[in-house]
């Protein structure tokens, strides 16, 4: 796929802040952290295989491809977290309903059942060692976890 110039330089932007080239970058559809944080509009994540960084940007809702124009608009806060390979505890793919329910009951989430993986919603759930929790809806699950697993 042939990508236009400003999409290789905010490429090289990110290779640049990473300090190494960037090796898979994804795209997750859905976004929420053990903490309650919450982006229903996606999220950007690439990695050199060691560092995984995250971050969204500043969207207008929009309607057939037309922005749509709210009065009580939340201010938009940028976000970004990044967390080492090496700092995964877990991963397991959950639910989304018990994602949410886990985050606002503060409690542990169940791995999802095959029936669940067939006919709902699924998320990545990564767990840290210092216990942090995010959840994905990624693109390129699979892929995303053979990168986690591999050694190097």
């Amino acid at each position: 796929m042939q990508l236009d110039e400003e999409t290789l330089k905010f490429l090289k932007e990110r290779e640049d802040r990473l300090g190494a080239k960037i090796v898979m970058r994804t795209y997750a559809l859905f976004y929420l952290s053990g903490d309650g944080e919450k982006r229903e509009y996606g999220v950007f994540m690439y990695t050199d295989g060691n560092t995984f960084i995250f971050e969204d940007f500043d969207r207008p809702p929009t309607f057939l491809g037309i922005e749509i124009k709210r009065k009580n608009k939340e201010k938009y806060v940028k976000m970004e977290h990044s967390f080492k390979k090496e700092d995964v505890t877990s991963i397991a793919f959950v639910t989304r309903n018990d994602a949410i329910r886990s985050v606002k009951e503060d409690r542990p989430c169940k791995e999802a059942s095959r029936f669940a993986k067939m006919f709902r919603k699924v998320l990545l759930e990564l767990v840290l060692k210092d216990g942090t929790r995010y959840y994905f809806e990624m693109m390129d699950p699979k892929g995303f976890i053979k990168l986690l697993k591999q050694d190097g």
